[in-house]
């Protein structure tokens, strides 16, 4: 049975103050943006006149854009964690950054850009990789990041390739190439193949060649990726056919 007692009647004062009050977290975004704007005033930016070129940004701007990339370097950091994991297979990994950049495309947006290594689970090896991704400094958050991962430096070195890895490559770069367009029947040539050890169990193996999907004609196609020669598995495959972004499709953990 339903209660009679009456709900009390909220006055209007009651829901302004309800709704126009911002929240903690909200408020300290509204002060960073605030602060950030002033900056960029204060070195010419903006509609209004320009303070003299000699003019430093204020303290409190100062303060907020070393709070933004203190926020920044933790969002990007987890950000790269989670796509590293996924990319390949679902595997633990841990990383550190060896360098960040960050450029100002807008009041809100910062491309950031950088490298670092990569452990993946238990691995004593650690291998390099590359990064570029887009970060939203109102809500704080990071876009799912480009990928370059077994990038050696000068530690890398070039080995003949494996023509049974190659073929393996072909065949799984086909196969991914089949899911993404249904039935069509593809080929595909590559050439250009070279083969890096990164670290002691790892390949890179990079190639360029040609996706043929018959009568729809040819796409370049570039292909990445990485080995664990210890595992006997796939670790990424990813390609690129020219004017599409990447395709992705991570072995399972486990798979040999």
């Amino acid at each position: 049975m339903m209660s009679s007692r009456r709900r009390p009647r909220m006055t209007a004062s009651a829901v302004d103050r309800s709704v126009n009050r911002p929240s903690s977290r909200l408020r300290r975004r509204r002060r960073i943006a605030a602060a950030l704007l002033s900056a960029a005033l204060s070195i010419g930016g903006g509609a209004q006149a320009a303070p003299p070129p000699d003019k430093a940004p204020s303290v409190a701007a100062r303060s907020a854009i070393a709070q933004e990339r203190e926020i920044l370097d933790g969002v990007v950091a987890a950000s790269l964690v989670g796509a590293l994991s996924e990319e390949l297979g679902g595997r633990a990994v841990k990383i550190r950054l060896d360098r960040v950049d960050v450029q100002t495309t807008s009041l809100r947006d910062r491309l950031v850009t950088g490298q670092g290594m990569l452990q993946i689970e238990n691995a004593s090896d650690w291998i390099g990789f590359r990064f570029s991704t887009l970060y939203d400094a109102i809500l704080e958050s990071a876009g799912y990041p480009e990928l370059s991962i077994g990038m050696s430096g000068t530690e890398g070195r070039a080995v003949p390739n494996d023509a049974a890895l190659i073929r393996e490559l072909d065949d799984r770069v086909v196969g991914m190439l089949g899911e993404e367009f249904g039935t069509q029947r593809v080929r595909l040539q590559l050439d250009r193949i070279s083969t890096v050890e990164t670290g002691i169990r790892y390949l890179r193996i990079d190639a360029n060649g040609i996706a043929d999907f018959g009568l729809d004609g040819t796409a370049p196609t570039r292909v990445e990726a990485l080995y664990d020669r210890q595992d006997n598995a796939w670790l990424r495959v990813a390609y690129v056919l020219e004017g599409t972004p990447p395709v992705v499709t991570p072995a399972p953990t486990g798979e040999g």
